[in-house]
C-alpha cells in the first residue's frame, strides 16, 4: 500500500548544499520512498503542509542507560563516572527497570525525530537484551551494544574478560542484522577499563565479521593521563586503540578533542570515524573539539547527543551546541544539519539507505512545526536556535508512524 505526504522538505546533500522543496508530495510503499513529486497522488495523503520533513535525525553517540541521570553536574568526566554514572548504569541490571528505561529512551528519540541511534547499554547481559527486545517492539532503527569493562571498574559493573567477551559474542549472534533496523556494536567502553586481552580479541572478532566497534577517545586531560599510565609502551593514547585492534574502517571514537597531528593521522591512516558531542563536551567542561583539523584532515565525523553527559536527546539541540561551541570557526545550519543526517549515516555504513530524503531510500523522516515556510535559509536558522526542545510533529521509520505528537498512544 503506497501512502503519501504533502509538505515542504529540506533534504541535505553535502555538508554546504541544502535542497529546499516546498509544497510535494513524499510517496513511499512499505518502507521504500517511491516518489517525491509536486503532482498530486492519485491514492489518499496527509496533509502536512504546516511542517518542514527533515530527513529522520541521527545520533552518533548515547548511552541508554545513563537516561535518567541527565544534567547531575560534576567537576569532570571521572569524577562524574564514579559519583553518579556507575551507580545509575547498576540499576539495569534489574529487568523491570531496564525495560522501563528503554521504552522511554526510545518513546523520547521518536519525539524529537530522531530514527536511528547508536547506543552503549550497560554492562550487563540482560540490560542489552532488552534494549533489543524494545527497539524491536517499537520500531526503532538502532545499533546497539552492551558494555566492556573487564579491570579498573567497580565490582558491581566488573566483568571477567572471558564473560564480557562470551556475552558481547551471543548479543551479537543473537540480534546484528535480526531485523533490517537493527546491528550490533561492539562498544569496549574506553582504554582504561578495558584489558589488552579484551580489546584484541573484539577487534578480531569485530574485523572478521565486519561488525562496527566504538568506544571513547581522548575526552578528558585526566583520562589521558591514567592512559598513559596504564600504557607506557604506547606512543598515545590512540596508539593504544592501534595496537590492540580496535581501529579500522567501522570504528567510531567519540569526542576525540585533546589529539595530536600524529594521532589524528593515525585514525586517517586507519578511516576511523568520529561521533562529535558538543553539549556533552561542554556540560563536563572536557574541552573544545577540534573541528577545523578534523576538517582538514579529512575524517568522517558525525554529531551525537552522548546523553546522560548530554543535557538532552534533541538533535537539533546538539546541532544548535555544535556551532555554539566554537570560538572561530562557524558551524553554519547547513553543516549542522548535514552532520547529523547524512554525513551521520555515512559513519554508519547506511549513506545509501538513510541519511536523506530520495526515491530508493528508507521512509525515515521528521516533521517539525516551523513560523517560516519559505525561506531555506530562514527555516534552517529557526530549527537549530529556537528549537532545543521542540517536539516533532510526526515520526516515521521504515514507513510507519513511530511518534504523532499529542497522540494518546
Amino acid at each position: 500500500m503506497i501512502k503519501a505526504i504533502r509538505t515542504n522538505l529540506l533534504n541535505p546533500l553535502s555538508p554546504y548544499k541544502t535542497h529546499f522543496m516546498p509544497n510535494v508530495f513524499i510517496s513511499f510503499e512499505n518502507d521504500i520512498i517511491v516518489s517525491i513529486s509536486s503532482k498530486k497522488p492519485q491514492h489518499n495523503w496527509q496533509d502536512l503542509t504546516h511542517t518542514i520533513c527533515l530527513p529522520g535525525l541521527i545520533d552518533a553517540h548515547v548511552h541508554l542507560s545513563q537516561y535518567n541521570a541527565k544534567g547531575k553536574h560534576s567537576s569532570g568526566l571521572l569524577e562524574w563516572l564514579n559519583t553518579y554514572i556507575f551507580i545509575e548504569e547498576k540499576r539495569s541490571q534489574h529487568e523491570t527497570y531496564a525495560h522501563q528505561i528503554s521504552e522511554h529512551f526510545f518513546r523520547e528519540t521518536f519525539a524529537y525525530g530522531t530514527t536511528t541511534t547508536v547506543i552503549y547499554t550497560a554492562p550487563y547481559f540482560q540490560a542489552c537484551n532488552i534494549a533489543f527486545e524494545t527497539a524491536t517492539k517499537l520500531g526503532a532503527r538502532s545499533m546497539i551494544g552492551k558494555t566492556m569493562m573487564d579491570r579498573n571498574s567497580p565490582d558491581y559493573l566488573q566483568e571477567t574478560t572471558q564473560k564480557s567477551l562470551k556475552e558481547s559474542f551471543q548479543l551479537c549472534e543473537k540480534w546484528h542484522q535480526s531485523t533490517p533496523l537493527l546491528d550490533y556494536i561492539f562498544s569496549p567502553r574506553f582504554a582504561p577499563v578495558c584489558s589488552p586481552t579484551l580489546m584484541q580479541e573484539v577487534g578480531k572478532y569485530a574485523h572478521k565479521n565486519n561488525i562496527f566497534i566504538q568506544t571513547h577517545l581522548s575526552e578528558n586531560t585526566s583520562e589521558i593521563k591514567w592512559v598513559t599510565e596504564l600504557f607506557p609502551e604506547a606512543n598515545s593514547y590512540t596508539d593504544v586503540y592501534a595496537r590492540n585492534n580496535l581501529l579500522y574502517e567501522n570504528t567510531i571514537l567519540g569526542h576525540v578533542i585533546h589529539i595530536s597531528e600524529t594521532e589524528l593521522e593515525l585514525i586517517k591512516k586507519y578511516n576511523s570515524k568520529i561521533a562529535h558531542c558538543p553539549d556533552s563536551n561542554f556540560f563536563l567542561k572536557s574541552g573544545t573539539f577540534p573541528y577545523e583539523k578534523i576538517l582538514d584532515k579529512g575524517i568522517k565525523f558525525a554529531l551525537a547527543s552522548d546523553v546522560g553527559a548530554g543535557s538532552s536527546l534533541s538533535m537539533l539541540n546538539v546541532m544548535k551546541m555544535a556551532n555554539y561551541r566554537q570560538e572561530k570557526y562557524i558551524v553554519s545550519p547547513s553543516e549542522a544539519l548535514y552532520y547529523a543526517t547524512l554525513g551521520a549515516a555515512e559513519i554508519i555504513g547506511k549513506k545509501d539507505e538513510i541519511g536523506s530524503i530520495e526515491v530508493g531510500k528508507q521512509a525515515d523522516l521528521a516533521f517539525f512545526q516551523t513560523q517560516n515556510l519559505q525561506e531555506k535559509d530562514e527555516i534552517l536558522s529557526e530549527l537549530l536556535y529556537l528549537s532545543s526542545d521542540k517536539i516533532a510533529e510526526q515520526t516515521i521509520i521504515a514507513g510507519k508512524t513511530v511518534h504523532q505528537k499529542n497522540s494518546t498512544k
